[in-house]
């Protein structure tokens, strides 16, 4: 018997679900498109940014509405499904799944960290890390422990839509004096000096402690949708979505219904309450609405011929990731191409759909000639401990 354990094949994998990955990064590059442009709070108002008047003010609605607090929540779903279906695959094979699990966890947790420091401080990785270390204990649970957790911790982060809203207005001043400076680093600054404000700012103004309360409260939402993500894969609903194909579409019209009208009421009213109800429900059923109407879309012939190109970024999800980062802080910081503040918000979606469609083309050119993309073969070389194939034979003519 082989005792080590092998990264996933590509007969094995699961066309759904990279259909999903690649349109979660569409849709996290869309929601981030405000980030790298105006900064990471969006404060003073970005409405007062708006080179194209209406056609702007319609651009800011539609990322809130599809995109806002959505992707990495899908994200995230996906996540937790993967772990769930590497324990599975590993002890099928009667291998060891603790020590390739940990070591998986710390790659991407300092490949989260340098992210966060030098590339841009939007990173969900280290978050996701930091929470894969506790979601690893969970995957123990059955399935009904997996779904009671996640409605658990998802409940606990709606329960912010009944907290009262308390004067605020040190934090406000915090917030504005931060973005401030945040603003003038990018735009201005060399890439030392962003570096430099990103280690030694402290944008809540109360300290480490705070930052270990935030931290903690973004990884119970994470933590949530990591469960719930397991609890899917233990019930086999997108190996099968055929047979499950009742269910999916009573989940289609559940979130649909509910989902989004959470979401856009948030557009006329942007009170606390609401807020949370847009990102704390609404984004999570919202994801949820995305999952099922691919699943369904999937399992059909002519849609899924409609989805397929998607299936290319999702394979190379992190390098794709990571790329997204990298380029438009390039385009929009002071240290490159300084467009920070400078295009408004539907030039900045445009350029988002047209370097998505160029990731598309790319990815799809290197999946023709490697099996896995430059950081998924790092992070393999460093879980399984040796080097993984990456070159695909080439046919000769």
């Amino acid at each position: 018997m082989n005792n080590r354990s092998a990264p996933l094949q590509d007969k094995d994998r699961i066309a759904s679900l990279d259909m999903m990955r690649g349109f979660a990064l569409l849709g996290i590059l869309m929601a981030n498109s405000l980030h790298f442009q105006f900064g990471l709070l969006l404060i003073p108002d970005i409405h007062q940014f708006y080179p194209l008047g209406p056609l702007d003010r319609a651009a800011e609605i539609f990322v809130q509405v599809f995109a806002a607090s959505s992707f990495y929540t899908l994200f995230s779903f996906l996540f937790g499904y993967g772990m769930a279906f590497l324990k599975e695959r590993l002890e099928q094979q009667q291998l060891s799944f603790n020590k390739l699990y940990w070591r998986r966890t710390f790659i991407l947790l300092v490949v989260g960290f340098i992210h966060g420091i030098f590339i841009w401080d939007g990173d969900i990785l280290f978050t996701y890390a930091l929470t894969a270390f506790v979601l690893f204990f969970f995957l123990k649970l059955s399935e009904r422990g997996l779904l009671n957790w996640s409605l658990v911790l998802l409940f606990m982060m709606a329960l912010s839509i009944a907290t009262p809203e308390e004067d605020s207005t040190i934090y406000d001043a915090q917030f504005l004096q931060y973005s401030i400076e945040e603003k003038e680093a990018l735009s201005l600054k060399s890439y030392t000096d962003v570096v430099h404000f990103r280690l030694f700012n402290d944008p809540l103004g109360i300290g480490f402690m705070g930052e270990v309360i935030l931290q903690v409260s973004v990884m119970i939402s994470v933590l949530g949708m990591f469960l719930l993500g397991a609890f899917v894969h233990r019930k086999k609903w997108l190996v099968h979505p055929i047979e499950s194909r009742p269910l999916l579409i009573r989940v289609w019209w559940i979130t649909l219904l509910i989902g989004f009208p959470s979401k856009i009421i948030y557009i006329f009213n942007d009170r606390y309450t609401y807020e949370m109800l847009h990102t704390t429900v609404g984004g999570p059923l919202v994801a949820m609405f995305y999952a099922s109407s691919i699943a369904l879309m999937a399992s059909s012939k002519n849609t899924n011929r409609l989805l397929y190109p998607l299936t290319y970024v999702g394979r190379l999800s992190l390098t794709n990731y990571l790329l997204q980062s990298i380029v438009f802080t390039t385009l929009f910081y002071g240290y490159g191409f300084n467009l920070f503040g400078r295009i408004g918000i539907f030039a900045g979606l445009l350029l988002c759909f047209v370097f998505f469609a160029l990731q598309i083309f790319a990815s799809k050119w290197w999946l023709s000639r490697f099996y896995i993309g430059p950081f998924e073969w790092f992070w393999r070389a460093g879980t399984y401990l040796r080097l993984p194939k990456i070159r695909r034979k080439q046919i000769s003519r």
